[in-house]
């Protein structure tokens, strides 16, 4: 049973136990009727129980409906501080990580800085809905969960941020070259021999350099991105199960609720 319905047992004991003691006052009513002193005092005795009847009545009702009140509210909380979680989560891997490299070159290479600067929000943001799932979720096997997919995440995290800012500077060096061998105010080919080979090594260095970049990024990104997507898999098929119970819970206090209230309607 959960606190509710004990308290509502509670609160119901309470009134067939007050219930009894007005019978048991109408009872010597009645038998002071049978002896033949006050015949009106049958419809005083019946009025003082139907009154402490409606009393209580109204007193459990109110109770119910505060704590019913409550645990929808709780449950709402709760709700919403696991959605909170899981979107952001969600936001930081498929939106954030989920990343071409090979997308950026000497054009667009400055886009990599914002491209950060989202990341690391999505990492605060994601953060900072667990610090809230951790206080309103009472589940310690969703809480781990939780924990282990952002620890899987942000080794992902770390992987792709240090290759784009690699990336990004070796893009960088390359539109150095271009921009000087392509000005029309330096002439490459009148550049001495030294400064020809310095140039030409350069810009071998840099092919190389972003080629092994490019290369190894996706079989290694693949290789983190596989885990977190299975964390994610694990945390939402326990989310259901969590949400499910407490959407029962809910309904059952809302049922009872609502059982009360009709009861109230006809007393």
């Amino acid at each position: 049973m959960t606190n509710t319905e004990l308290i509502i047992v509670a609160l119901f004991t309470l009134v067939c136990f007050l219930l009894i003691l007005s019978l048991v006052f109408t009872w010597k009513k009645w038998n002071k009727i049978a002896s033949g002193k006050d015949l009106l005092s049958v419809r005083d005795a019946m009025d003082q129980m139907h009154q402490l009847y409606r009393e209580e009545n109204e007193l459990m009702i109110t109770n119910i409906q505060l704590l019913t009140s409550k645990d929808h509210s709780i449950y709402l909380e709760r709700k919403n501080a696991i959605l909170d979680f899981f979107t952001h989560l969600n936001e930081w891997v498929w939106d954030g990580l989920n990343i071409s490299v090979g997308d950026y070159n000497h054009t667009n290479y400055h886009e990599i800085t914002s491209r950060l600067f989202a990341l690391r929000d999505n990492y605060n943001q994601t953060n900072i809905s667990f610090g809230r799932l951790q206080l309103l979720v009472n589940d310690d096997a969703l809480i781990k969960t939780g924990y282990d997919s952002i620890m899987d995440t942000l080794r992902l995290h770390h992987f792709v941020e240090n290759t784009l800012k690699s990336y990004q500077k070796t893009l960088s060096w390359e539109k150095t070259l271009l921009d000087k061998i392509t000005s029309r105010d330096y002439d490459f080919f009148k550049l001495s021999p030294d400064m020809k080979t310095f140039y030409e090594r350069q810009s071998s260095e840099n092919e190389i350099e972003k080629r092994r970049i490019l290369d190894g990024y996706n079989d290694r990104h693949w290789e983190l991105f596989k885990p977190v997507v299975e964390k994610l898999n694990d945390f939402r098929g326990q989310t259901k199960e969590i949400m499910n119970e407490m959407r029962l819970d809910s309904s059952t206090a809302l049922a009872n609720e609502r059982w009360s209230s009709i009861r109230h309607e006809h007393v």
